[in-house]
């Protein structure tokens, strides 16, 4: 085989490399995890001291995507001051449409697929459903529907406090 043809193959290769890893790692990016309800306490519990919001939601449901922006700024402005955002989405294709939605949106909290007994443990009725955990790690509000960033900020500045 001459230098030529060396080169080639040699090229050839490496570029079908390069687009294999660069599709792996985007594939990766782009999964959700399924969490169930067990999981999501053992996630609770390793986050006791800070506020903690549950925002269950779901990708067609309008007023879920109107709350979303409002999420998203309320964890860059309190992310590195005690509080967490875990969304938890309840689409029925969830690993298909969740993971393009929240790159769109520009979700930066962790957000999960529903799993086991997610659903069942909160008595999910409608969404969007907002479960509120104080820094003692005990629940201290549940929103059912819409809520402003504005009020979710006035409630985590108390819960702060305490």
């Amino acid at each position: 085989m001459n230098k030529q043809a060396v080169k080639h193959v040699c090229f050839s290769f490496l570029f079908v490399l390069t687009l294999f890893t660069i599709s792996m790692s985007s594939q990766a990016e782009n999964t959700v995890t399924r969490i169930n309800f067990t999981e999501l306490k053992s996630i609770l519990e390793k986050n006791k001291g800070k506020v903690i919001l549950v925002d269950l939601w779901a990708t067609w449901c309008p007023p879920c995507r109107k709350e979303i922006p409002g999420f998203i700024n309320l964890y860059n402005k309190y992310k590195d001051k005690g509080v967490e955002i875990i969304g938890i989405a309840f689409d029925e294709n969830g690993s298909e449409v969740v993971p393009p939605f929240i790159k769109k949106a520009g979700i930066n909290y962790p957000v999960y697929l529903h799993g086991d007994n997610v659903a069942e443990a909160y008595d999910l009725r409608a969404y969007p459903s907002t479960i509120i955990y104080g820094k003692n790690g005990k629940e201290v509000n549940r929103h059912i529907g819409y809520v402003s960033e504005k009020e979710f900020e006035d409630e985590i500045n108390e819960l702060l406090k305490n």
